[in-house]
């Protein structure tokens, strides 16, 4: 009879987890010590908008993006991907951060290619949009994704023997497409050119949306 207890958090995974907190910690120390309420707001700003994707533009340079369609928590891909999932987790947890930006046509886009991902600055983002890998995307010009659409780049499941098998793959919406409300995108998915996901529609990993219509993507 096999073993059905699920494997443990190592001391890396789990030291992580204090990543988001010591990071805003961190820069709430250095914001305090400084001089002067310009210095203070650029700092912030750089703090939290620009160090994060420039740390994972860094980590994607040395160690490369994290594909892979089964990986164990012990592996170079599920340690690379949770040190980036830590560092996108302050706008996991704080969504109105994102939304900031969005309120500025075209700024979410490039934000979203400083990450690593291939965004028009001409696509449209609506409301409560989730997006695990903010550096797995490519997303055309003239795409509109919809209020709680969501973009998961990763699937994490579990084998009979409670170990975590990870996939993570780029998805891709391109030109004109538009992504209904509530509809989502798991890994290695692809809308086409001037197709509508309808509205509610989950789309399994390494799934394409053409013709109206679900198909199997090549992988």
């Amino acid at each position: 009879m096999k073993d059905q207890t699920p494997a443990k958090p190592d001391a890396f995974q789990l030291s992580l987890l204090y990543f988001p907190l010591l990071y805003l910690l961190g820069g709430g120390f250095i914001l305090w010590h400084l001089q002067g309420l310009a210095a203070g707001v650029m700092f912030a700003l750089g703090w939290i908008y620009l160090l994060p994707p420039l740390l994972c533009r860094l980590v994607l340079a040395l160690f490369g993006k994290p594909l892979t369609r089964d990986a164990l928590p012990q592996s170079r891909s599920f340690r690379i991907w949770w040190f980036l999932t830590q560092l996108q987790m302050l706008f996991n947890r704080i969504g109105v951060l994102e939304e900031l930006l969005r309120l500025v046509p075209g700024l979410y886009g490039s934000w979203l290619t400083l990450w690593g991902s291939k965004v028009s600055p001409f696509s449209f983002w609506a409301r409560d949009i989730l997006v695990s890998e903010r550096y797995l995307l490519r997303v055309e010009a003239g795409a509109l994704i919809a209020s709680q659409a969501g973009l998961a780049g990763h699937i994490v499941n579990l084998d009979d023997q409670g170990r975590h098998h990870l996939l993570v793959a780029p998805i891709v919406v391109e030109r004109g497409a538009i992504l209904g409300i509530r509809s989502g995108l798991g890994p290695g998915c692809r809308v086409g050119p001037g197709e509508m996901l309808p509205a509610g529609r989950m789309l399994p990993p390494f799934s394409c949306w053409r013709n109206g219509r679900k198909q199997p993507c090549p992988h």
